[in-house]
């Protein structure tokens, strides 16, 4: 184990010297490591090369700051950090796709673009019209201007909580206007 040690702290200090092979050494050789802890953690929005690729930019533009210790255990809570800011991001924006809803939920009329003789964009303005104004307002600049909730809030002198209760507020009057648009225009 304290061979180990030697070995990295050797290596770290290589590379902390501009070595590009001995760089290349350390990427190759915590690799695998890291793959493994992000695809434990992963969002499902980054892929494993996106987040292992910033892992290692963080571990060499933070290489000063390591001291003695496991350098493994660092790079491993550099790996964590990475995919908790991730997942953070998920979080305020989130992706859904097709695959990642239960086969029953998805039928050809959800897949289709066109809902009778109205096309999505048209679906979509006649629902934020059925709206009240505050919450199609907030639905348009969070869903699409991809603004985020932090940002508006901000810009808006709300606490976060709040601004994320209003989001959740205009989400759920969005569903329940469509379900109801939906009834009508079947």
């Amino acid at each position: 184990m304290q061979n180990e040690k030697s070995d990295w702290a050797a290596l770290v200090e290589r590379v902390r010297r501009g070595d590009s092979a001995s760089e290349r050494a350390m990427v190759e050789a915590l690799f695998p490591r890291v793959a493994h802890l992000i695809r434990t953690w992963k969002a499902r929005r980054e892929t494993v090369e996106d987040l292992a690729q910033e892992v290692f930019l963080r571990v060499f533009n933070r290489l000063h700051q390591y001291r003695d210790g496991s350098f493994t255990a660092w790079v491993d809570r550099i790996t964590r950090h990475v995919c908790y800011d991730a997942l953070r991001k998920q979080r305020i924006r989130p992706e859904w796709n097709f695959a990642d809803l239960p086969e029953e939920s998805i039928t050809e009329r959800a897949i289709e673009v066109e809902v009778g003789d109205f096309d999505a964009a048209d679906v979509v303005a006649q629902l934020l019209a059925l709206m009240p104004p505050e919450q199609a307002w907030l639905i348009r600049e969070v869903e699409l201007a991809q603004r985020s909730i932090g940002q508006i809030s901000s810009d808006m002198g709300w606490t976060a909580v709040g601004g994320r209760l209003r989001l959740l507020r205009a989400r759920r009057t969005l569903k329940r206007t469509y379900e109801h648009w939906n009834q009508t225009h079947e």
